[in-house]
């Protein structure tokens, strides 16, 4: 799961412990919504336009939302799944685990990326020009299928939890 260190100033929001389960997971899915239209710009500048330089840009630009977003499901999703669903918690973990291999595009595969000294320049024949087309668009594949997850198993789960125990 996405460590929150003190000492971690790209996560500049706070928590909001005292929002409703219900106001947060609507929230939640509607950044989601907003998180798929940057996506789709992203594929627009890898698929159609070659320029990974702006895909990457566009995808670092919605990092520390997406960050923030998944530190924030962890904080509090989390903690109602383990304490009050337990026996029906496994699925809903595994998912939110995901949030790793998030966080290590964020700080590997971007990184490697972004540091690339030939971004400006179109080499849609090199082996690292499709290597990096692939990792971004198997990132927003990823990236949906982690959001399709959480709306249909975890966020259903916590919300179940939540009003029963209301």
């Amino acid at each position: 799961m996405i460590e929150n260190k003190s000492n971690d100033n790209n996560i500049k929001k706070g928590i909001n412990f005292d929002e409703p389960i219900n106001n947060m997971i609507e929230r939640l899915i509607s950044e989601h919504r907003n998180f798929e239209s940057k996506l789709q710009a992203v594929e627009e500048a890898i698929n159609s336009n070659k320029d990974i330089k702006f895909a990457a840009k566009i995808i670092r630009n919605m990092s520390e939302s997406i960050i923030h977003h998944a530190v924030e499901e962890e904080a509090r999703l989390l903690r109602v799944i383990m304490h009050k669903a337990k026996d029906e918690s496994s699925e809903s973990i595994k998912i939110i685990q995901e949030h790793n291999w998030i966080l290590n595009f964020f700080k590997i595969i971007l990184v490697e990326i972004e540091n690339r000294k030939n971004l400006d320049v179109q080499p849609s024949s090199s082996l690292k020009y499709t290597e990096d087309t692939k990792s971004i668009n198997e990132f927003i594949l990823n990236l949906r299928k982690h959001f399709l997850e959480e709306e249909k198993i975890v966020f259903p789960l916590v919300l179940k939890t939540e009003n029963t125990s209301s």
